[in-house]
């Protein structure tokens, strides 16, 4: 018997992706994160055993089928942590910063509701809301203070006006409801949920305070943030994942998509001739050049709203493996931009390096999700 509960030291991330389920368990021992197990759960192949089309999505699989997933995948992998933690899409959310008056964390929680009417697309009633607190600032400006004080000459002198920024997050009900049927039907305890930029930003960056934009492309969407400080401070998801090579190689090479990915994969891995090669690169850049457009756009609306330089990119996500995302991005953008590494600050032993330098970029929000620890 013991007298005291004792402290959890084993965390499982799960992701639960457009096109695969993701596990990572990890230990902490004297501060230190160390890799126990992990296990990454392909839904392509799965929807193929299944006799699938392959526009079938996780979506459309009942809550007890991706529960059975999980547990066939806990038990492969001989996951031992029961207790989950899960990320929500960015797709799948809503985030924006608000400004509110310097008040106490009480004060807020009880008027966010109120204030989140303002910028929520949908009825309150069907989300669920978090918040925090991103920065505080005073102003003393004369456009940002309604209030003036005059000195002894008569003249007006501006009063100090004190606000925060509050990150706002909405999450729809129906997809946490959904979430936690999943955790329970697999066994799990369901510990928190949170947006993957959370996650993301954990994994990949730690402490660090440098203003850096992070991109992560996946299959359905590139989810494009700016952290600064450690804070997220924005967060804007484009419509242009893997899919949307696939779907302009397949259009272009009068392809099906499933062939389509074949040969993105042969491009990667320098299986293709260079006339077929070069071809291929310049419909995948026809894509990539709307997508950069789309990210310039972003970092210009910030840097002109904070007065700010973003002195870093850093690219994640299974996308950037496989079409050369990464030198296409340092061309085009001024910015010193990089591969990231969720087990950088985690130990793991070297047999598995080659493994982790494959599969690293695509376990990123696993791996920030059993960072948590709460």
């Amino acid at each position: 018997m013991f007298l005291f509960k004792k402290k959890q030291k084993n965390y499982l991330g799960i992701d639960i992706s457009a096109s695969a389920i993701k596990l990572v368990e990890l230990e902490k021992k004297d501060e230190r994160y160390s890799l126990k197990n992990y296990a990454v759960f392909s839904l392509k192949e799965y929807f193929k055993k299944k006799d699938k089309k392959d526009n079938l999505k996780l979506a459309n699989l009942p809550n007890e089928e991706v529960a059975e997933i999980i547990k066939r995948a806990i038990n492969s992998a001989k996951i031992e942590s029961r207790n989950a933690y899960l990320s929500v899409p960015v797709y799948s959310s809503f985030s924006t910063l608000v400004d509110f008056p310097i008040m106490s964390e009480k004060e807020i929680a009880s008027s966010i509701a109120f204030e989140a009417r303002k910028y929520i697309p949908v009825p309150i009633s069907e989300v669920v809301l978090d918040w925090s607190v991103v920065s505080s600032q005073k102003s003393n400006s004369d456009k940002e203070s309604k209030h003036k004080l005059l000195d002894s000459s008569g003249s007006k002198i501006p009063k100090q006006v004190s606000k925060q920024e509050i990150l706002l997050i909405a999450v729809p009900k129906e997809i946490i409801n959904n979430y936690n049927k999943i955790i329970n039907l697999a066994g799990l305890e369901l510990k928190a949920i949170e947006e993957e930029t959370f996650s993301l930003s954990r994994s990949l960056m730690g402490n660090d305070k440098t203003l850096t934009l992070l991109v992560d492309a996946g299959f359905r969407s590139i989810n494009v943030s700016i952290i600064d400080n450690g804070y997220i401070k924005l967060t804007h998801n484009l419509e242009m994942g893997g899919i949307k090579i696939n779907e302009a190689i397949a259009k272009h090479m009068n392809l099906s998509l499933e062939e389509a990915e074949e040969i993105k994969i042969k491009l990667s891995n320098n299986e293709l001739t260079d006339a077929h090669s070069a071809r291929l690169r310049e419909i995948i850049n026809s894509v990539l050049k709307i997508i950069i457009i789309e990210i310039r756009k972003i970092i210009n609306t910030y840097q002109v709203k904070y007065n700010k330089k973003i002195e870093k990119c850093i690219l994640t996500g299974g996308g950037f493996e496989l079409v050369g995302f990464i030198d296409y991005f340092n061309s085009e953008l001024s910015l010193d931009t990089s591969l990231g590494d969720p087990f950088a600050r985690i130990i793991y032993p070297s047999s598995l390096k080659p493994a982790i330098k494959e599969l690293g970029p695509s376990l990123s929000v696993a791996v920030g999700l059993a960072m948590r620890e709460e």
